[in-house]
């Protein structure tokens, strides 16, 4: 029942940080790459109106992906804390 718990755990928080990271991505993109949303030349208010736009384009991609490779990934560290 123990590992059932830290499965259902490790999965819920690899899908919440691939949303982050994929609702992230576009605003810190732009800063490197200097695209239509950088943050240092437009302010903080470009950066906040890109995240909800790059989550809906980059969301689906990156929670399948992000919750594949981050389960396992959250399982151990969890593991670890015992």
């Amino acid at each position: 029942m123990k590992t059932l718990g830290r499965l259902l755990l490790s999965a819920v928080l690899a899908f919440v940080t691939s949303l982050i990271v994929a609702g992230l991505f576009l605003p810190v993109y732009g800063i490197f790459e200097g695209g239509p949303y950088n943050c240092l030349n437009d302010g903080v208010a470009t950066c906040l109106s890109g995240i909800p736009l790059s989550a809906l384009i980059y969301g689906p991609l990156f929670s399948i992906a992000g919750t594949v490779i981050g389960t396992p990934i959250f399982m151990v560290i969890l593991a670890f804390r015992d």
